[in-house]
C-alpha cells in the first residue's frame, strides 16, 4: 500500500507547465483537449483568456503549443486523439512572458521578444534583414528598438509563409505580467501597442493566435480596434477550460480523495466537502461549470494536508497597493457585492481607475455566487476559505508592515489577548497599529473611522475568530463583535467623542441580550478614537 501511495503522490504535476514533460512523465493529466479542439477548429483565430494565476493558463498553452507543433504522440489516449484527422507542425511564435524581471526597465520587455522572434526565425531557416529598417531622427533606443520588433515580426511572419506555405501559430502567455510589474508602464503599453498591432496587419498569415492573463490592460491595441481577440473569460462554453470540475475531481482523483479520508478518519463525503470547502467554488459564468483552484488541490491531495497553499505562491502586489491607495471598505467583502455582468465582461484595467471590485474578481479574489437576471448583475463573494484567508493575511502585511515589524499584524499576540480577556494588552496592540498607519493630512472623519475599525475587522478575521461588522440588533447596530471559545465582545466605537458614550450605547440597545442564554463571558467594550491624535484615546469595559 506504501508503494502504491508513493507511486500516486510523484504523478501530480506540481510546477510541471510543459504538456510534453507531463505526458512523458505519465503525471496525472485532467483531459481539457477538448478544448484545444474547440478552439483550434472554430472560424475564429485570436483568442484571449484571463484566469488567476495558479489556475492552468500555462499548461493549457502548452497543450496548445503541441497540438499545432503536430506532436500526435503525446495526445494517445485523450480525447482530441480521434478527432483529427491530419496533425499538421506549424510554424510557432511561443512568448512566454511568466518569466522575468520587468522592474528593470523596458529593454527586458524588448529582449525578451526579441529573443522569441530570433528562435521563430531560426526554426524556419529564415534571417530578418535589419538594413531594411530605417531610422528615425530624435527618437530613443527604446523607441527605435520598439518599433524595430514591430517592423520585424511583420516581415518575419510574411517571409516564414512565402517560404513553407504555412501560416503562423502565436500563443503569449500572461501578457500582462510585464505591464502589472511594470515601472515603465506607459513606454511598455506602447510597446505593446506596435508589436501587437502586427496581428490586424498580417491576418493573412496568422492561423491561429491566443493570449493569456489576469485582467485586460486598458489602452493597449490588442484589445481595441479591429480584428480584437475573442474575449472567452467570461463564455459559458469555456468556463471550465482552466480549473478542476466536480466532475474531473471524482473521476481523476476518487483513489487520492480516499487515501486522504482514511488518514484523517472521516467518510469520502466528509473529505469531499472539507476539499469544496477550502479550494472549490470558482465561477465563471453563471451556466457555467464550478471549478476548483488546480494548485492548491494538488498540494493538499499530495501532502494530505489542509493549508493556505494561494498565500504561499505570492499575491499581486498590484491588488494591495491599489486598494491601501483607495478608499475601498475591506469590511463589505465580508458579505457578497453586487457588479454589473456588462461592467465585469468589459472590465479593462487601468492605473488611474479606482474601482476595486473587478480587479478582485480577475485575480481570484471574488467569484460569481449568483446572478440577477432582471438587474443582469452578479452577486460577487470569496470562492473558498483559503482565498478569504489569504486576502486578508496578504491585506494586514501590506497595511500594518514597518521596519520593527515587516510581517505586519502580530496576530498569535493579539488572539492570545483575547482568549485570556486581556482586553488592555489588545487595546494597547491596536494603538501600535494606528501609528503605523501613513495617514493623510486631508483625510476626512469617514476615512478614518473606516481605517479605525478596519484594523480591528482585520485583526480578528484573520485570527480566524468568529466577527460580526456593525451587527444587526432589534434596537440598532453593534459596530463588532468577537466571538471565541470562551468570551463574546461587543465593541462601539466613537469619533471625538468619549468612551463612556461609546459604551452607554451598548447599554441603551441592549447589544448583549441576545447574548443571555451563551455560557461565554460577554465583556463590552467602548472605544473612543480622536481624529486630531489619529489613534485612540481612550476606552472603556464592563462585563455583563
Amino acid at each position: 500500500m506504501e508503494k502504491t501511495d508513493k507511486i500516486l503522490l510523484d504523478r501530480f504535476p506540481l510546477g510541471v507547465q510543459s504538456f510534453e514533460d507531463l505526458r512523458n512523465r505519465n503525471c496525472y493529466y485532467v483531459d481539457k483537449t477538448d478544448y484545444v479542439y474547440r478552439l483550434a477548429m472554430s472560424g475564429t483565430k485570436t483568442y484571449f483568456l484571463a484566469r488567476p494565476h495558479r489556475f492552468g493558463k500555462s499548461l493549457l498553452c502548452n497543450t496548445l503549443r503541441a497540438f499545432f507543433e503536430g506532436k500526435k504522440h503525446l495526445f494517445e489516449g485523450l480525447k482530441i486523439y480521434g478527432l483529427v484527422k491530419d496533425w499538421i507542425k506549424y510554424p510557432m511564435i511561443y512568448l512566454d512572458f511568466v518569466s522575468g524581471d520587468y522592474t528593470v526597465g523596458s529593454m527586458t520587455l524588448i529582449d525578451k521578444i526579441k529573443t522569441a522572434l530570433k528562435k521563430y526565425e531560426n526554426e524556419n531557416g529564415i534571417q530578418f534583414d535589419e538594413s531594411a529598417f530605417l531610422t528615425q531622427d530624435g527618437e530613443s533606443e527604446i523607441q527605435k528598438e520598439s518599433r524595430k520588433l514591430s517592423f520585424r515580426l511583420e516581415s518575419d511572419l510574411e517571409t516564414v509563409y512565402n517560404k513553407t506555405g504555412l501560416q503562423t501559430v502565436m500563443i503569449v502567455d500572461e501578457y500582462d505580467n510585464p505591464l502589472i510589474k511594470s515601472v515603465n508602464l506607459a513606454i511598455d503599453k506602447e510597446i505593446y501597442r506596435g508589436f501587437f498591432s502586427v496581428l490586424k496587419k498580417a491576418d493573412q498569415y496568422l492561423r491561429f493566435a491566443f493570449l493569456t492573463g489576469v485582467t485586460k490592460y486598458a489602452k493597449t491595441s490588442i484589445f481595441s480596434g479591429f480584428n480584437q481577440p475573442d474575449d472567452i473569460s467570461m463564455d459559458a462554453n469555456y468556463s471550465a477550460i482552466c480549473g478542476i470540475s466536480h466532475d474531473e475531481l471524482l473521476t481523476y482523483f476518487k483513489d487520492e480523495i480516499q487515501a486522504f479520508a482514511e488518514q484523517e478518519e472521516i467518510s469520502f463525503d466528509e473529505m469531499l466537502s472539507e476539499l469544496k470547502k477550502w479550494y472549490d467554488c470558482y465561477l465563471f459564468h453563471e451556466r457555467g461549470e464550478k471549478v476548483l483552484n488546480p494548485v492548491s488541490l494538488f498540494n493538499a491531495l499530495q501532502k494530505k494536508d489542509f493549508q493556505n497553499y494561494w498565500y504561499g505562491t505570492g499575491t499581486p502586489t498590484i491588488l494591495m497597493q491599489r486598494i491601501k491607495n483607495s478608499t475601498f471598505d475591506i469590511k463589505t467583502l465580508k458579505n457578497d457585492v453586487e457588479y454589473t455582468k456588462d461592467g465585469l465582461k468589459n472590465y479593462k484595467d487601468d492605473e488611474f481607475k479606482t474601482d476595486i471590485v473587478p480587479l478582485l474578481y480577475y485575480t481570484g479574489y471574488l467569484t460569481i455566487k449568483s446572478y440577477e437576471k432582471e438587474d443582469r448583475s452578479y452577486i460577487l463573494g470569496f470562492p473558498d476559505y483559503e482565498v478569504e484567508m489569504s486576502f486578508f493575511n496578504s491585506l494586514g502585511k501590506e497595511f500594518y508592515s514597518t521596519e520593527d515589524n515587516p510581517s505586519g499584524l502580530d496576530y498569535l499576540q493579539f488572539k492570545e489577548d483575547f482568549r485570556t480577556g486581556d482586553v488592555e494588552s489588545a487595546i494597547e496592540r491596536m494603538k501600535a497599529l494606528f501609528y503605523s498607519l501613513p495617514y493623510a493630512n486631508n483625510k476626512s472623519l469617514k476615512l478614518i473611522e473606516r481605517d479605525f475599525q478596519n484594523v480591528i475587522y482585520l485583526v480578528f478575521t484573520i485570527l480566524g475568530e468568529y466577527i460580526t461588522s456593525e451587527a444587526h440588533f432589534s434596537k440598532g447596530r453593534a459596530d463588532s463583535i468577537l466571538i471565541n471559545k470562551n468570551y463574546v465582545y461587543i465593541f462601539e466605537f466613537k469619533i471625538d467623542q468619549d468612551a463612556q458614550t461609546a459604551l452607554n450605547q451598548i447599554n441603551v440597545k441592549n447589544y448583549a441580550g441576545r447574548f443571555k442564554m451563551d455560557n461565554r463571558q460577554v465583556i463590552k467594550v467602548g472605544v473612543n478614537f480622536s481624529s486630531q491624535e489619529k489613534n485612540i484615546t481612550d476606552w472603556v469595559m464592563a462585563e455583563e
